[in-house]
C-alpha cells in the first residue's frame, strides 16, 4: 500500500501533538506534586499517552520503511 506524503504528515501532527499531551500531563503531574496532591491517576494517564506516542512514532516508522522498499 503506497502511502502518500500526506499521510506522513498527518502522522507527523499526531506525533507533534501527542509529544505536547505528554509535555502538558508532566508540567500538571509536577503543580499536582507541589500542592500536595495525588498524582497516581495523573502518572498513569501519562504512562498511557507516553505508549500512544510510541505507537505513531511506530507508525510512522512502518510508513517510511514502506516507501523505502518501494
Amino acid at each position: 500500500m503506497p502511502y502518500r506524503q500526506e499521510d506522513i504528515a498527518r502522522v507527523q501532527e499526531r506525533i507533534v501533538e501527542a509529544d505536547l499531551r505528554v509535555s502538558a500531563q508532566i508540567a500538571r503531574i509536577e503543580r499536582m506534586i507541589e500542592k500536595g496532591h495525588d498524582v497516581t491517576e495523573a502518572k498513569d494517564l501519562l504512562r498511557k499517552l507516553e505508549l500512544i506516542l510510541d505507537q505513531w512514532h511506530v507508525r510512522r516508522r512502518l510508513m517510511l520503511d514502506v516507501i523505502t522498499r518501494g
